[in-house]
């Protein structure tokens, strides 16, 4: 028996989705659960919509999302474990999923960094992490690319968007970044990840505190893409 047979006997894995016991090649998800999370492809797209829900300010160069996120379905159901329940390697599965999928796509080859949405520092003491880090950090290794987290940063915790109609998202979202070391990004394409676009206020705001920098230009990637209505 190799190690990792030897472990999967001692702490047998179970399905997120399911509760089933996990069989050798499954991750997280047992085989039934994975096929229901719902794939975009916004990455085989200039134009797709994740490019229309951001403002008309948003000029990216590529953006794209790995699954439809919608009330109770599985995305939601995986990135709520990710964020709420202390299963941060969720993340790099995620992100070595999405890595895969875009690293022959000629609209990401064109990303240097990747940069991360962060957290409040209040909130990422009490959660413990940062959920898009370990999601950038594996995105940015497979596609060989730097991964930058002190450029970007937040500096009001506002509170939960859970419930909340649009128009007050998008006022609490106003004012809560800010940039630092800006030298490392000067002149660089940077992909900018986050765990779900909503509105798309956040990705906004951090696109246009971005733009200050001479010369950069943006992508977006997220886990998941919320279906609105």
């Amino acid at each position: 028996m190799i190690l990792s047979d030897i472990l999967s006997v001692l702490s047998p894995a179970y399905c997120r989705g399911c509760g089933k016991l996990l069989v050798t090649g499954e991750q997280f998800l047992c085989v039934n659960c994975r096929e229901k999370l719902e794939e975009t492809d916004f990455h085989l797209q200039a134009e797709n919509l994740f490019t229309q829900r951001l403002t008309e300010e948003c000029e990216v160069f590529a953006a794209t999302a790995l699954f439809y996120f919608k009330k109770d379905n599985m995305a939601q159901h995986l990135i709520h474990l990710l964020k709420y329940k202390g299963e941060e390697q969720i993340g790099e599965w995620l992100g070595r999923w999405l890595g895969e999928k875009i690293k022959n796509a000629p609209l990401f080859q064109q990303a240097e960094v990747v940069l991360p949405v962060p957290l409040h520092k209040s909130k990422e003491r009490k959660r413990g992490y940062n959920q898009v880090a370990l999601f950038g950090r594996t995105l940015a290794s497979v596609l060989h690319l730097d991964y930058i987290d002190d450029v970007l940063v937040k500096i009001e915790a506002n509170t939960t968007q859970t419930r909340k109609v649009v128009w007050r998202r998008l006022k609490e979202s106003e004012h809560i970044f800010s940039l630092q070391n800006t030298h490392r990004i000067e002149g660089k394409k940077v992909l900018l990840v986050d765990d779900v676009v909503t509105t798309g206020a956040t990705l906004t705001n951090c696109y246009e505190l971005l733009k200050t920098v001479p010369n950069v230009e943006i992508g977006v990637a997220t886990m998941g893409y919320a279906m609105l209505g």
